[in-house]
């Protein structure tokens, strides 16, 4: 659902008018068929397995991640209408909230404030949702270990840098130019499960990824000719 957002994002930008595509140009059919593409990749990557691959490296550097696949297939099942639920409507919030940033960012251009904004109240929603959920505080506790790596990783790249710029991003270039980054996320995230934690790769997921990344290079080729030709 998440490499679907790149889509999503596209139309909403088009039905908001924040898109515009000639199909009758070469620039408007490339970023069609990119898209056209990068859904072609999402089917292929839900609906096509295939064998597992090989990997090269059998040295994981995290260990092996062969007890916790198989706990993950033993539980694939469960809940999953209720999970497809909630992640179709994640996606399509975190589309609209793309596209919505860009007539905010005209309005209130101060990127810096904008997402400090931005992580102060998702720190709110977060402790009352994790407070619903987790009512044992020993089990907030972080030590120095991994998890403390991780989660002050996560705190200051993941949200806190990469929330900045992708306001930069969608300020300089808009909404659809950063959601067709993500296929790249995906791409990046198997490589390293294979080499990091010993995850198994199908060849429904390489050809999926493929698929998506050139979808990904067609729409940025198209927006490229679009921004010289202005």
């Amino acid at each position: 659902m998440i490499n679907f957002i790149p889509v999503l994002t596209f139309i909403l930008a088009a039905l908001f008018g924040m898109e515009v595509f000639d199909i009758r140009r070469l620039q408007g059919i490339a970023k069609v068929s990119g898209v056209v593409l990068c859904l072609a990749g999402i089917l292929t990557m839900a609906f096509c397995k295939g064998p597992h691959l090989k990997s090269f490296n059998h040295h994981h550097l995290l260990g092996q991640g062969d007890s916790h696949s198989d706990q993950a297939r033993s539980h694939s099942h469960i809940k999953w209408v209720l999970g497809t639920f909630l992640m179709t409507i994640a996606a399509s919030a975190l589309s609209l909230w793309m596209v919505l940033q860009g007539p905010v960012l005209k309005a209130y251009p101060s990127k810096l404030l904008f997402t400090t904004l931005q992580c102060l109240f998702s720190t709110v929603q977060s402790f009352f949702v994790a407070l619903a959920f987790e009512r044992d505080f020993s089990r907030w506790k972080l030590g120095l270990d991994i998890n403390l790596i991780s989660v002050a990783y996560g705190s200051i790249i993941g949200i806190g840098v990469s929330y900045y710029l992708q306001s930069w991003t969608i300020e300089k270039r808009g909404p659809v130019f950063l959601a067709m980054f993500m296929p790249l996320t995906l791409a990046i995230t198997m490589i390293l499960s294979s080499f990091l934690l010993g995850e198994q790769v199908t060849l429904g997921s390489v050809l999926g990824g493929s698929l998506m990344v050139g979808g990904l290079y067609s729409v940025l080729w198209g927006k490229s000719k679009e921004h010289v030709d202005i």
